[in-house]
């Protein structure tokens, strides 16, 4: 259960902070498909209700590894410029879900792990 104590707010406010360095990776990356896991995403990381935020985090998740699966099941060029800077915004975006799911639970130790990945 999420509690919004002083120094856990703030802290959770720390990896916020640090999450949008990732979200500046995914934004350089533009396409249709990137428009669900993205809004996931962004949904997760501003949600303020902490009743829902497991779910936006666990939808976000679901959205990151379908996109994940079909770029690498693609028949594209994989080795695009696009398509390799959307697979590093996926991986940043999925290490930081765990992070936020981590401070979530109040596991901080953690959240310090994931972006150390």
């Amino acid at each position: 259960m999420l509690t919004f104590g002083a120094t856990k707010c703030e802290h959770l406010g720390v990896v916020k902070r640090a999450i949008m360095g990732f979200c500046m990776d995914v934004d350089r990356v533009h396409s249709e498909e990137l428009a669900t896991w993205k809004e996931k995403y962004m949904a997760a990381l501003f949600e303020m209700d902490k009743g829902r935020l497991n779910q936006r985090i666990t939808e976000a998740e679901m959205a990151v590894a379908k996109r994940t699966r079909e770029l690498f099941q693609g028949d594209g060029d994989t080795s695009s410029g696009t398509q390799l800077r959307e697979r590093k915004a996926l991986e940043a975006a999925f290490y930081a879900l765990q992070a936020l799911r981590s401070i979530a639970q109040g596991d901080r130790g953690a959240a310090r792990r994931s972006f150390a990945a």
